[in-house]
């Protein structure tokens, strides 16, 4: 997975092209015929490398959290010129210019599929590659294939849908059908899961396991409960993974290749790959805008980019003792996942009266400090010579931030960071909801409960639901207590049938713009302005 200077010549060498996009054959490298090096052992594990890389666009580098984090009853837009996804406003009809957003996973996971379709063309004609490699090449090509396909489908609607190799510039594109490219997701994952290991050889590769997850939720998706659920015993069965004893060690950042994770998307420090995990960042306040205070390796630079909704702090993480059920006191992922103080760090620009170390910012969210007179907020930070803020007080800038979460380990910002793409907690959650949906209500509740009860503070009591109190709104609010900011809160509103109720009720901003037709996303403007033949646009934009 670390073959860097590979990987960057694959990267603008290969002689691929998604729908009408430049060729880019006449970049390949000069001192190796690209399509003899293609047809070797060596060079059809280069592309396997090569077609995880889209993967980055989407997980971790802005462009999947912002199509799945603000816009939901989670999380609304703070900073930056990408509000739009939140709003629903007219300015989500389709543009060129938001490569972050909708044009960038288009781009990105159409070369992911053509990559796929290389590996999968030219495996069985390439020269030094044994059975072994070419059942699992075969089946890592055909997950990934049917994942990229699994992440469009569900954004975009009916999509382009190709399954061969394409080389030189193609113009025409079609839309198929949904259920045409969900019976290709099927397909490929299952071919996925009889054909890849349990473990692989390297870490970030995709196993059986993760096939499996994939296909439970594709199957979430097209209400086969049963076998939804089937699949996600099997994970849980199969030995190969275990819920980590405390919820904070899942993300600890000197830690990320343990027992819960079923699947990553691996990062490294290579300047020359660029790949770097930017979810610290966009999680965090602007803690630099306070004086003495300064962005930090471990925290990030700090955009300000996602404003966590009172209903997330209130209502699914519960910030009143006395509310007789799950809160910050019995469970512990709310402060494994938020950070409300920040402490002064630039010694160079420190206000008077203050030392390296002090609290310099400090945002309570439990209700007994939202209950505090505009008076006494303000006392009590002059009191404690640094900034106070109630909720009511957030800014754009300055808010309480689920950014421990996603902190990095101390070495250069944004690089060594993984993200967890399928975890096991995940898994008990989809066997939840499929057993419900199939009415096995007693073990449904066994399997949403040991995912709540691994969150359990200690000496306290977490309550525990009961099969009786099971609905699919119970399922969402576990999922976003274990689950928030994770790159899936949009897509599991749609999947649902919530995301127009819950975004209508709980985010201010999107609320009033906000219509069925958004439960897909726009076209890019730019597949449809370079296809020859008529691709039309989704409805309502």
């Amino acid at each position: 997975m670390k073959n860097y200077r590979k990987v960057l010549i694959l990267l603008i060498g290969i002689p691929f092209i998604y729908l009408g996009c430049t060729d880019l054959s006449e970049n390949l490298m000069s001192d190796i015929s690209a399509e003899e090096h293609y047809s070797t052992a060596e060079g059809i594990h280069d592309l396997t490398i090569a077609m995880y890389d889209p993967l980055y666009e989407y997980y971790g580098y802005e462009a999947g959290e912002i199509l799945t984090v603000p816009g939901t009853d989670e999380f609304t837009y703070a900073q930056g010129r990408r509000g739009l996804w939140n709003d629903y406003s007219a300015a989500l009809n389709p543009t060129e210019n938001d490569a972050r957003g909708m044009l960038g996973i288009w781009n990105e996971f159409f070369r992911g599929i053509n990559l796929t379709n290389s590996v999968l063309a030219r495996i069985d004609d390439a020269s030094g590659v044994t059975e072994a490699q070419r059942q699992r090449w075969t089946a890592e090509a055909r997950f990934l294939r049917g994942y990229y396909y699994h992440i469009l489908v569900q954004h975009f609607g009916g999509v382009h849908l190709t399954l061969e190799e394409t080389i030189g510039v193609e113009t025409e594109a079609h839309r198929a059908s949904e259920n045409e490219i969900w019976e290709v997701v099927v397909d490929d994952f299952l071919y996925a899961i009889d054909n890849l290991p349990l473990v692989q050889t390297s870490f970030g590769r995709a196993t059986k396991n993760a096939a499996r997850h994939a296909l439970a939720k594709t199957y979430l998706i097209l209400g086969n409960w049963e076998d939804a659920a089937d699949l996600a015993i099997e994970i849980i069965d199969s030995g190969q993974h275990r819920l980590l004893d405390n919820f904070a060690d899942v993300f600890d950042p000197y830690n990320q290749e343990h027992e819960e994770v079923i699947w990553s998307v691996v990062r490294n420090q290579d300047t020359r790959v660029r790949r770097d995990v930017r979810t610290a960042r966009d999680f965090g306040m602007r803690q630099h805008t306070i004086q003495g205070v300064m962005a930090d390796n471990i925290y990030g630079s700090m955009t300000s980019r996602y404003l966590p909704t009172r209903f997330l702090i209130e209502e699914i993480f519960g910030n009143d003792p006395d509310n007789g059920g799950i809160n910050f006191w019995n469970d512990t992922r709310y402060h494994a996942s938020f950070k409300e103080v920040f402490y002064y760090n630039d010694e160079a620009n420190l206000p008077p009266g203050v030392a390296i170390g002090d609290t310099a910012w400090y945002g309570p969210t439990a209700l007994q400090y939202q209950q505090l007179s505009d008076q006494e907020a303000a006392q009590k930070g002059q009191d404690g010579n640094y900034i106070f803020m109630r909720m009511d007080d957030w800014t754009d800038a300055l808010y309480t931030s689920m950014i421990e979460k996603f902190r990095h380990p101390d070495i250069q910002m944004y690089w060594g960071r993984n993200v967890i793409v399928m975890r096991l907690a995940e898994t008990y959650l989809i066997a939840a909801e499929a057993l419900m949906m199939d009415g096995r209500l007693d073990e449904a509740a066994d399997y949403l409960n040991a995912v709540r009860l691994r969150a359990q503070a200690p000496g306290q009591q977490i309550p525990l639901i009961t099969p009786e109190e099971l609905n699919i709104d119970e399922i969402l609010n576990e999922r976003s207590r274990e689950l928030a900011g994770e790159t899936m809160r949009w897509k599991d509103l749609k999947r649902t049938g919530k995301l127009l109720e819950r975004v209508r009720a709980y985010n201010d901003r999107a609320a009033p713009n906000i219509q069925e037709h958004h439960l897909l996303r726009p076209i890019p403007q730019s597949q449809i302005d370079r296809t020859t033949n008529n691709y039309p646009q989704n409805p309502g934009y």
